[in-house]
Parts: C-alpha cells; sequence; structure tokens
C-alpha cells in the first residue's frame, strides 16, 4: 500500500558545539537517570549507573556565545558513599556540593536512596570544568563540586525542555534534541 500522507523529508545540518571553555560554572541540576552499562574491565556484566545532567546557569565562552543551557554530565555507579585515598567519591562530592554541607552521620547510615535524589533535581551547585584532548576531539569533564554562594535565576519551564536530552525513542518529529556533551 502506498503511503497515504503528504510527507517530505529535508536536510538537517550536524550541530556543532564547541567545547565548554574551562571554568567554574554554577549550573542547575535538570536531571538524573539510570543506565545500564558494562562493568568495567567485566564487559558480560551490566551494572546500573547514575547519569547526572547538569545545565549552565551563567556563563560566556571565548566567541562571547551564552552558555546557559549548555549541558554537562557525571556519571557514578551507585555502589557506596565512600572515602578513598584520593577523599570523597563524586557521589558526596555532588550531594555535600548541592546541599553545601556535609552529609550528617544518619544519612550516611540509613544511605542515599531514589526519593532522596529526585529531591536534589532543580538545586543549584557549582562545577568545576576542565577539557580533555582524545585523538582530536576535545572532552569538557567536570573535575569538581562546589557549593553556591548565591542562587541565580533557575531555569525556565521552556529552558528545561529545550536543555533536557530525550532518548531518540521520544523525539518527535522535527523536534531539535541539544547532545550537547553527550557521555554516550
Amino acid at each position: 500500500m502506498p503511503i497515504q500522507e503528504n510527507i517530505k523529508v529535508e536536510k538537517k545540518e550536524k550541530i556543532e558545539y564547541p567545547p565548554i571553555p574551562e571554568n567554574i560554572y554554577q549550573v542547575e541540576l535538570l536531571d538524573i537517570n539510570t543506565k545500564l552499562v558494562a562493568k568495567y574491565k567485566q564487559p558480560d556484566v551490566l551494572e546500573n549507573v547514575l547519569d547526572f545532567q547538569f545545565t549552565i546557569l551563567l556563563g560566556k565562552d571565548k566567541k562571547g556565545e551564552d552558555l546557559r543551557c549548555r549541558n554537562l554530565w557525571r556519571n557514578f555507579v551507585p555502589t557506596y558513599l565512600y572515602i578513598g585515598k584520593n577523599g570523597k567519591n563524586a557521589l558526596y562530592q555532588i550531594l555535600e556540593a548541592i546541599l553545601s554541607r556535609e552529609l550528617t552521620q544518619e544519612e550516611e547510615m540509613s544511605g542515599i536512596d531514589t526519593n532522596f535524589l529526585n529531591g536534589l533535581i532543580g538545586k543549584q551547585l557549582r562545577v568545576l570544568v576542565k577539557n580533555k584532548k582524545v585523538n582530536d576531539k576535545v572532552y569538557s569533564n567536570i573535575e569538581g563540586f562546589i557549593p553556591i554562594e548565591n542562587e541565580f535565576n533557575s531555569l525556565t519551564a521552556e529552558e528545561k525542555e529545550k536543555c533536557i536530552v530525550k532518548k531518540k525513542e521520544e523525539v518527535k518529529e522535527d523536534e531539535e534534541v541539544n547532545v550537547d556533551n553527550i557521555p554516550f
């Protein structure tokens, strides 16, 4: 049976996002997702990973372009809160930067659950961004988490919709997706 609807497929140019300049940026925790990935050094074993999506609230790049709504990610394997030879792990650092305080003994003992994590979405913190060149591509990575000094204007509902990265199956026809620094 032939196509019944009037369809026109047009060419669209790929959107390039230059690396985010190294600096400290105030961000909003836009979303936390989980995904299954192959375990490090055990590719046959899958493990759940927390995928934190942060969106820059204020800043300009070297060309003077606004960085608001540019995205950064940090993944974390939710196994334990621990303090190792290099200090507190990434989850500790994220939580304490958002809360602007250390976790209490009670919070540490009871553990961090889904409700606690979901309650952090929309909160602000600062992140230290460093760039790393791999082959001929530059990646902007979060190297540290810092509590805020003052709250900035939060993302509007429209900005949140624009900034959130959707899975391919969630994208509607003709919808633009911000794939800035997708970590996978």
